[in-house]
């Protein structure tokens, strides 16, 4: 699997002919998240990031996009997403690529097959000014992929959009 490509957007769910001077921003770091190379049937790679909020948002969406190969978008045996939060910064356990949550945790977005283009809603987000979330995101390949997914590659684009609070 190839690049992991991410960026924070902005849509406004106010009426029309509101004004305001302070529009509400969404912003992520880090500003892409780094490659995944080596997936075999089985493993997880796990990435971290920060949304920040400055200003309410009603909802925070999700979007995905695909292109590559099609075996790792393939229901039965393609790549697999999950998000979670947690009250602190993640933080990453000695020797391991993996992450840990020192505080409480809260399913974001349960696992769904990473193919095309999709448009998500996540849930448990604070969404309120001044805060941050600290998310996980963790891509899979089941074990059912088998022998056929080597070599493969695609790239998975992630979008988080932020819908203002009217």
């Amino acid at each position: 699997m190839t690049a992991l490509g991410l960026c924070a957007g902005f849509a406004s769910a106010s009426p029309l002919g509101k004004v305001s001077s302070h529009r509400p921003r969404l912003s992520v770091g880090p500003r892409a998240l780094a490659r995944v190379e080596g997936l075999a049937p089985g493993d997880r790679a796990e990435r971290t990031l920060e949304l920040r909020y400055r200003g309410r948002f009603a909802a925070v969406m999700l979007r995905t996009r695909t292109s590559g190969s099609s075996l790792l978008r393939s229901n039965a045996t393609g790549l697999r997403l999950v998000v979670e939060r947690c009250s602190k910064r993640w933080t990453r356990k000695r020797g391991t690529r993996s992450y840990s949550c020192r505080g409480k945790r809260w399913s974001v977005l349960k696992t769904i097959r990473v193919s095309g283009k999709r448009k998500l809603k996540l849930k448990h987000l604070s969404r309120r000014a001044g805060r941050t979330d600290h998310l996980r995101l963790t891509v899979s390949l089941p074990r059912a992929a088998g022998n056929a997914s080597q070599g493969q590659t695609t790239r998975v684009a992630y979008r988080l959009i932020g819908v203002a609070a009217g």
